[in-house]
């Protein structure tokens, strides 16, 4: 997604309003990192950065990047927000990654494409899903995480994710696989649809590329 003036000019403001509202720990980088969110973690887990060229797309003020790049990725942070890779930079300090950018970068370059809580905010999600892909080297893997129904609403999100609904949008690009994952992890061993802060991890592999298991 190539950002225009007013997109970036409103991703700006929405991110300045979050820094606001988080107080003092938001520009505390090692808060930050200790409190890294809880389907963040989840993603590391099942996904491991190490020995990796990873892109972490809608990237914010970089913390998921600069974890990447802890646990021995080769990160890359993009994000439309000029002021958020700005604090990321601030972040990453002298160090010499990761690399953050406002431009996307090219095509085929990532074995990991991290995509944390951003299909909900674009409107041709499928599209858009199919850009993605295009990042990934052969063997490489598209996933991220996206709210389960309501949770985490937001104004700006364009609709609300049921398992069916998410799998229309990433299906036409590769083998999908989608698991629930609750906040509090005891639910997550329960075969039920429970109330509660939630999120789809999805996994797109292109059916053109090699497989990479």
């Amino acid at each position: 997604m190539v950002a225009t003036s007013a997109l970036a000019a409103e991703y700006d403001r929405q991110y300045l309003t979050w820094i606001r509202r988080q107080g003092p720990e938001a520009l505390d980088l090692d808060w930050r990192l200790q409190h890294l969110l809880w389907r963040q973690r989840v993603l590391l887990r099942r996904y491991s950065p190490r020995s990796k060229q990873v892109l972490d797309y809608g990237c914010m003020d970089g913390i998921f990047t600069i974890r990447l790049q802890q646990l021995g990725g080769t990160a890359h942070g993009y994000d439309v927000s000029p002021a958020a890779i700005a604090q990321a930079e601030k972040f990453r300090g002298e160090c010499s990654g990761p690399r953050f950018s406002t431009v996307p970068p090219t095509p085929r370059q990532f074995d990991i494409v991290y995509c944390n809580e951003v299909l909900e905010h674009i409107p041709d999600d499928c599209s858009f899903t199919g850009e993605l892909t295009r990042f990934l080297v052969p063997g490489g893997v598209l996933v991220g995480t996206v709210p389960m129904g309501r949770a985490f609403w937001d104004p700006d999100h364009k609709r609300a994710y049921d398992e069916a609904s998410l799998h229309r949008a990433l299906a036409p690009w590769g083998s999908v696989a989608i698991r629930r994952y609750y906040r509090t992890r005891l639910r997550n061993f329960l075969p039920l649809n429970l109330r509660g802060a939630a999120v789809f991890l999805f996994e797109v592999r292109p059916l053109s590329l090699p497989d990479a298991r």
